[in-house]
């Protein structure tokens, strides 16, 4: 059966994990006329068609359900069934079966914009040496790489959404640096701007003031900050390290306790802090007690680990989908930090046997916590 506008709308919100609420905000409606369009009671005005496109990076046609309904369907398919292939924890191996598979699924759709970015995310987390867990394949990286850059080019090439553009050129920046290109590295990083208050987010605030809209306004500078503290752990995350790289743990410890009071501070109306201390690249408290090893402080070292260890046994459990934030700096929006992202998760005996704590594993607190991890398991 042939899908009408409003399931077409529907289905590619969820494919690129918009809210109604984060559509609306898009598209200068309200989430009641997204919903009025998702369930057929009304339909886009005439106006809107290619802003809704746009959006989504897609013909107009293919909202009207007479080019690529089947394209859409079947890609979708496809990614469902690639991500189901993936483990918990996320290991290289599971992750290469997902990227094996949207690559057959390629091969059928060339230029669509949603398998090209799922395997570019994909292949950069399997050619990015810096990644968190096991996820770096040293085998196929370099391979996955020089695929990457095609898949970027494409995405630059035929997409419209300006995000996965500039996502794109980011992963390019972080590949062809991580592989010594730098040349090229140097080439995208100059292609971004010098400021980073400049998403939709802070444009729709200032629009809202305006508008008198105080709802709106309220709601565009929470997904504002909650934009930027995702972006300052990343950042913070990366100093820290870098701080470890020239053996200056003190700074590196410093920077860490810092986010982490930010962190707590900001959840404080919550009783469990969300997982958003899980990075890319590191448990934030496994970094920091690597920070205090390398000052030679071994108590600070192992109470960051004990706090690591209560977290993941008992906090972390204890977080389930109906969540919520309830700061006031980010408790109008449906943004779900408490979400259990399988891309972050590590196994705790991981976490605790990796070898930077070679150090203080004689330590009784250590073998203790180390018990208490694989009785769990």
């Amino acid at each position: 059966m042939k899908e009408t506008m409003g399931q077409i709308i529907r289905r590619l919100r969820k494919e690129r994990n918009y809210t109604q609420e984060e559509l609306a905000e898009l598209l200068d409606v309200t989430p009641q006329a997204i919903s009025k369009w998702e369930n057929d009671m009304g339909m886009p005005d005439v106006s809107q068609i290619v802003p809704i496109a746009r959006t989504f990076g897609v013909s107009t046609d293919t909202l009207f359900g007479t080019l690529g309904a089947n394209e859409s369907e079947e890609v979708s398919r496809i990614v469902r069934n690639a991500s189901a292939m993936l483990s918990k924890p996320l290991t290289s191996q599971s992750l290469l079966l997902k990227y094996r598979a949207l690559q057959e699924g390629l091969k059928s759709y060339h230029n669509n914009t949603v398998l090209l970015m799922q395997l570019l995310e994909t292949g950069l987390s399997l050619s990015y040496p810096d990644n968190t867990g096991n996820l770096y394949d040293a085998e196929h990286a370099e391979a996955i790489y020089g695929e990457c850059i095609r898949y970027a080019n494409l995405i630059i090439s035929y997409s419209k959404n300006i995000s996965n553009i500039m996502r794109a050129r980011m992963i390019m920046v972080m590949l062809h640096s991580a592989h010594g290109n730098f040349s090229e590295a140097n080439s995208y990083a100059e292609q971004f701007p010098y400021r980073a208050d400049f998403n939709i987010h802070v444009m729709y605030a200032y629009y809202a003031h305006w508008k008198k809209d105080y709802v709106l306004e309220t709601k565009s500078c929470q997904y504002g900050v909650a934009h930027y503290l995702e972006a300052l752990l990343r950042i913070i995350t990366r100093l820290a390290k870098s701080y470890m790289l020239q053996e200056n743990y003190k700074e590196a410890a410093s920077t860490l306790e810092a986010s982490l009071e930010l962190v707590q501070c900001i959840f404080k109306e919550n009783d469990i802090m969300p997982p958003i201390h899980y990075r890319d690249s590191a448990d934030m408290y496994a970094l920091l007690a690597e920070a205090y090893i390398g000052q030679g402080d071994v108590d600070k070292a192992l109470s960051s680990l004990e706090k690591m260890v209560e977290y993941d046994l008992s906090d972390y459990p204890r977080i389930d989908d109906k969540m919520t934030t309830k700061s006031p700096l980010l408790n109008a929006i449906p943004l779900n930090f408490y979400q259990k992202r399988i891309d972050r998760y590590q196994d705790l005996v991981a976490k605790l046997t990796s070898p930077q704590f070679d150090k203080i594993k004689t330590q009784n607190r250590y073998q203790a916590m180390l018990m208490r991890a694989k009785s769990q398991q």
